[in-house]
C-alpha cells in the first residue's frame, strides 16, 4: 500500500513539473499572427514607382508590408532601437538587467528593455502598458522569434511602426515627410524616421522640432561612432533641414486606383503604366480639360496601349479638377453612347462577308427605315458614295444601308466577339441605330476591339489589353488580314482636326489609322487611333450625360489623340509593311465593284477570297446609241447599221438625282430616240415619302402648320414630271422635282409621270391634322 501511494505521489510530482512545460511547449508551437490591420491600396508603375495610394479603412496611411528595409533605415532603426537585434532570441537579458538597474536608481520606470521584437508584439496587441502586458509581449516575442526570420520581423516592424499623426510604416512615412520612396532617403532623413516610433504621439515633423532634432543628431553621432558614416557625411547630415508640413501622397492615376480597389483593396499593385506616358497623357488631358471646361464640358478620359503586347501605357480615367462635376468617375470603364465609332468594325465585317468591296458605291440619299430616319452630320446627300470615303467622312446614311443588308442581328453578335461587353439587350432593342450610337460602349472595350484588329493584321496572337502584367490570349478577330488592311487604309484618310488638317502635305507626318464619333445630342465625343506602335483612345463629354453644342469627336477628342500619338515612335511605312499577300482583282473604277464586261475603266485591287461574292458591276450597261452618241435606239426606229454599242454608267433615279449634283460629269441614262418604242424600264422614282410612311406634321414656332414636301427624281435631268395626288393633277416640275403641300389627316396616293408615260406611285398617310 505504501509503495503504491509513493508511486502515485511521484507521478503527481512529475505531472506538476511537466504540465507547465507541456503548456509552454504548446504555447510556443502555435505560430503567432503578425497582424491583419487594414492597409492602403497602393498603385505602382511598371518600374515600381508610386503612382497613387488610398488611405486605409481605419483612416491611417498604412502601406502594405514592405518587401525589404533599405540599408540606411535598417542601420538607423537597429542602432537606435535594438543594436543586438540579430543576436538575441526576442528578449535581450543584458538590456533587462540594465533596465532593472536604471529603474531602481531612478526609482521610476525609465527603461522598458524592449527589444524590437517586443515592440512589434506591443504594436500587434495594442493594449495598455502594464506589467502583465509586458510579460505577454515577452512570450509573444519568443514565439515570433521561433517562427519567423529576423528579416520578416524587421519588415513587419518597419511596416507597422507609428510615425506620428495617422502615418504608419516607413513607406507611408517616407512619402508623407519627404515626398519620395524610402530607398532614396539620405542618412539624415533615415535617422529622422528611425527615431519617430520612440515617441510618435509627442515628437514628429511639425511638432517639437527641437526635440526631434536632438534625437536625430544623437542617432547620427552613433552612426558616425559605429563607422556607418564618415565624418563628411556626418557633418553634412547635421546641416540637413528637418521635414515640416507633410506632403500629399502622389495621385498620378487616381481613377485606375479606384477601379482596382474593387478587387485589390489593401494590396500593392504593380501596373504596366509607363511613367513617361502617364505623365504626358495627364499633362495633355489636364490642359485640354481647362480649354473644354470653358464650353461647359467637364470630363474626359484617355488611355494609351502598347500594340506589341497589349499593355496599357497610360490610364487617365477623368480629370482631377475637383470643381468639375463627376470628376471622380472612371469614365474609361463606364458605358457611353457610341456615336459612329463602330463604323470601321461594320466596314471590316462587310468586306469579310462579301457584301461589298472597299470602294463599292453605297446609297447616300434621304432614307427612311420604318420610324428610323438617319441624317448625315453635314445634313447633305451625295447620292452614291464609295464605301471607303463613307468611312473616312463618317457618313451615317450609307452605313445604315450597309447595316440593313448586313443585318443588325449578325452585327450585334460580331460586336460581342470583338470584345464589346455592354450589349446587354437583344439585337431588336438596338435595331439599325446600333451603328449610329444606339448602343453604349466603354472606352476600354473599344481599345480592345481595335487592338484586336491590329493584332490580326500583324499576324500575332490576340491578347487582352491589361494594366496589370498578365495579358492573356483571347480568340482571334474573325477577319482576313487583307480586309483589316483595307479598313485601316480607309481610316488613314480621315481628315485631322485643327492644325493637323493639312497633315498630308508633310512627308514626316505620322500615318494614323483613326476614327472619331459623336453621339446624338452632342453628349459623347470619341476618338480612337493607332500608328503601328501605340493605340490611343479618347472620350470627351459630361459624366452626367448632359450634351453641349459644339462637342464632336473631330473637334474635341481628335486633337487629344493626335497630340499624344505624335509623342510615340512611328514608321510612316508601317501599314504598307503589314500589307498581306492577296490575289489581284479587276474592279470598276466608277462603281468599285468587280469589273463586268461593260466596265471600260478598271483598276487592280488586292482583295480577299470573299470578294467574289460581291458580284459584278451592275451600274454599267451596254446600250445601242445613235451616230451622235446622244440617244438610245433600237431596230423599231433606227438604222442599226449606224448605231454603236456604248458603255453607260447609270444609277437608280433617286441616287442619280443627288449624285449628279456632286458630279457634273454624270449625265445619267441617255434619252430615247424620238419615235422609238419605250423600253420597259422605270426611269423615275419617288424619293419621299417612303412606301406606306406615316407622316407626323408638327406645328411651326408661330403656330402655323408645316407643309409636306414630296420629292421625286428622273434619270433624265431635263425631264418634266407631272404630279397627281389621289388621281387629282396638282402640277408639274422641271429640274428639282419637289411639291410642297398642306395636307390634313388621311391616306394618300402620290403618282408622278414623265413625258413618255413612265410612272411611279406610292401610298402614305398623314397622322396629324394641321387644323387640330
Amino acid at each position: 500500500m505504501l509503495s503504491g501511494s509513493g508511486d502515485r505521489r511521484a507521478k503527481i510530482k512529475w505531472a506538476a513539473w511537466l504540465s507547465p512545460l507541456l503548456a509552454l511547449g504548446i504555447y510556443l508551437a502555435i505560430p503567432p499572427s503578425l497582424g491583419d490591420r487594414p492597409t492602403s491600396t497602393v498603385l505602382n508603375d511598371r518600374n515600381g514607382h508610386l503612382l497613387s495610394a488610398s488611405i486605409a479603412a481605419d483612416g491611417q496611411w498604412r502601406f502594405p508590408l514592405c518587401d525589404s528595409v533599405p540599408v540606411k533605415l535598417e542601420r538607423s532603426i537597429l542602432l537606435f532601437e535594438d543594436e543586438y537585434f540579430y543576436y538575441h532570441p526576442g528578449v535581450n537579458p543584458l538590456s533587462v538587467l540594465r533596465a532593472i538597474r536604471q529603474n531602481i536608481q531612478q526609482q521610476r520606470i525609465v527603461s522598458g528593455a524592449s527589444t524590437l521584437t517586443m515592440q512589434l508584439a506591443r504594436m500587434l496587441q495594442n493594449e495598455k502598458r502594464t506589467f502583465f502586458q509586458k510579460l505577454r509581449e515577452v512570450g509573444i516575442a519568443l514565439r515570433m522569434e521561433l517562427w519567423y526570420s529576423k528579416e520578416d520581423l524587421l519588415r513587419h516592424y518597419a511596416s507597422l511602426a507609428p510615425f506620428g499623426g495617422n502615418v504608419v510604416g516607413i513607406d507611408a512615412a517616407s512619402w508623407r515627410y519627404y515626398g519620395r520612396p524610402a530607398h532614396l532617403l539620405s542618412w539624415s532623413e533615415s535617422a529622422t524616421l528611425a527615431v519617430l516610433p520612440n515617441q510618435p504621439g509627442a515628437i514628429y515633423p511639425g511638432t517639437s522640432m527641437e526635440a526631434l532634432r536632438y534625437k536625430r543628431d544623437f542617432l547620427l553621432k552613433k552612426l558616425y561612432l559605429s563607422a556607418d558614416i564618415d565624418s563628411l557625411t556626418y557633418a553634412l547630415s547635421l546641416e540637413e533641414p528637418l521635414p515640416d508640413k507633410p506632403f500629399d501622397i502622389p495621385q498620378r492615376a487616381p481613377h485606375l486606383l479606384t477601379t482596382l480597389r474593387e478587387n485589390a483593396e489593401g494590396r500593392t499593385q504593380t501596373t504596366t503604366l509607363h511613367p513617361f506616358w502617364q505623365q504626358k497623357t495627364t499633362e495633355v488631358a489636364e490642359r485640354k480639360h481647362r480649354w473644354l471646361k470653358s464650353s461647359g464640358i467637364d470630363n474626359l478620359a484617355v488611355m494609351v496601349v502598347d500594340l506589341r503586347n497589349g499593355q496599357v501605357l497610360s490610364y487617365v480615367g477623368n480629370t482631377t479638377d475637383p470643381t468639375a462635376d463627376g470628376y471622380q468617375v472612371d469614365v474609361i470603364q463606364k458605358p457611353r453612347s457610341s456615336g459612329s465609332i463602330l463604323k470601321p468594325l461594320l466596314y471590316a465585317r462587310s468586306l469579310e462577308k462579301g457584301i461589298m468591296l472597299p470602294k463599292t458605291l453605297l446609297p447616300d440619299v434621304p432614307s427612311f427605315f420604318g420610324g428610323y430616319t438617319p441624317k448625315n452630320f453635314n445634313l447633305g446627300y451625295a447620292g452614291m458614295v464609295k464605301a471607303n470615303e463613307a468611312l473616312s467622312m463618317s457618313l451615317n446614311i450609307p452605313f445604315t444601308h450597309l447595316l440593313q443588308e448586313y443585318t443588325y442581328e449578325v452585327f450585334h453578335q460580331d460586336l460581342q466577339k470583338f470584345g464589346i461587353t455592354t450589349l446587354t439587350q437583344p439585337p431588336g432593342h438596338y435595331g439599325l441605330s446600333i451603328i449610329l450610337g444606339g448602343a453604349e460602349v466603354k472606352l476600354w472595350d473599344l481599345a480592345q476591339a481595335y487592338f484586336g484588329l491590329y493584332r490580326k493584321l500583324a499576324n500575332e496572337d490576340n491578347l487582352s489589353i491589361s494594366y496589370l502584367p498578365d495579358s492573356r490570349k483571347i480568340p482571334d478577330v474573325e477577319l482576313s488580314e487583307i480586309n483589316v488592311w483595307h479598313t485601316f487604309q480607309a481610316m488613314t484618310e480621315l481628315t485631322r482636326p485643327g492644325a493637323d488638317h493639312s497633315w498630308q502635305n508633310f512627308s514626316s507626318s505620322q500615318l494614323i489609322a483613326w476614327k472619331t464619333g459623336t453621339s446624338f445630342g452632342f453628349r459623347d465625343a470619341w476618338a480612337i487611333g493607332l500608328n503601328g506602335n501605340i493605340l490611343v483612345g479618347v472620350w470627351v463629354g459630361n459624366a452626367d450625360g448632359e450634351g453641349r453644342a459644339g462637342l464632336s469627336g473631330a473637334s474635341s477628342a481628335g486633337p487629344i489623340l493626335t497630340e499624344l500619338i505624335r509623342l510615340g515612335e512611328y514608321d510612316s511605312q508601317w501599314l504598307e509593311k503589314l500589307r498581306p499577300f492577296s490575289f489581284p482583282h479587276q474592279t470598276c473604277t466608277a462603281s468599285g465593284m468587280l469589273a463586268g464586261p461593260a466596265c471600260e475603266h478598271t483598276e487592280t485591287m488586292e482583295l480577299g477570297p470573299q470578294a467574289e461574292q460581291s458580284g459584278l458591276c451592275t451600274y454599267h450597261q451596254r446600250l445601242w446609241m445613235d451616230e451622235s452618241n446622244t440617244y438610245i435606239v433600237n431596230h423599231s426606229c433606227y438604222d442599226m447599221h449606224k448605231a454603236s454599242l456604248r458603255s453607260v454608267f447609270v444609277l437608280p433615279p433617286k441616287q442619280g438625282y443627288y449624285y449628279q449634283k456632286n458630279h457634273s460629269d454624270y449625265s445619267g441614262r441617255p434619252p430615247i430616240y424620238p419615235g422609238c418604242e419605250q423600253q420597259v424600264e422605270n426611269l423615275l422614282a419617288i424619293n419621299y415619302p417612303s412606301a406606306n410612311a406615316k407622316i407626323f406634321i408638327p406645328k411651326e414656332l408661330q403656330g402655323q402648320s408645316s407643309e409636306v414636301i414630296l420629292e421625286g427624281s428622273h434619270q433624265n435631268p431635263n425631264a418634266e414630271l407631272f404630279w397627281h395626288l389621289n388621281d387629282r393633277y396638282i402640277g408639274s416640275t422641271h429640274g428639282e422635282h419637289k411639291q410642297s403641300l398642306l395636307l390634313p389627316r388621311g391616306a394618300y396616293m402620290i403618282t408622278i409621270l414623265d413625258e413618255q408615260g413612265n410612272s411611279a406611285s406610292r401610298s402614305f398617310e398623314v397622322v396629324s391634322d394641321p387644323s387640330s
